[in-house]
């Protein structure tokens, strides 16, 4: 069941795509992909034939990385607030410096 490719049915990520990464019990797994990593009730994904190579518990990136190699659409995510900020700073610096 890990790395089989899924379609999100409920809730504010519903039509994503996602990869099952880890099973929780019989009836809860880990997703992530185009969608928040997150526990997900099996019922409220759509399974695909397709299976994805990745281990147990494979990080976010290299889901995002399998998802690519399978041609797979792939949604870029906004990066963090405070993120942009300590890259803004660091410009900003870099600049004054020169």
């Amino acid at each position: 069941m890990i790395g089989k490719i899924c379609i999100k049915l409920l809730g504010r990520e519903a039509g994503r795509t996602c990869i099952i990464v880890d099973q929780v019990n019989d009836n809860f797994v880990i997703i992530d992909g185009n969608v928040k990593r997150r526990k997900c009730n099996l019922q409220h994904l759509e399974q695909t034939d397709k299976i994805l190579d990745i281990k147990k518990g494979a990080s976010t990136q290299e889901v995002l990385e399998a998802m690519k190699k399978a041609k797979l659409k792939v949604l870029t995510r906004k990066e963090k607030k405070e993120v942009k900020e300590k890259l803004e700073k660091i410009e900003k610096k870099d600049k004054e410096e020169k």
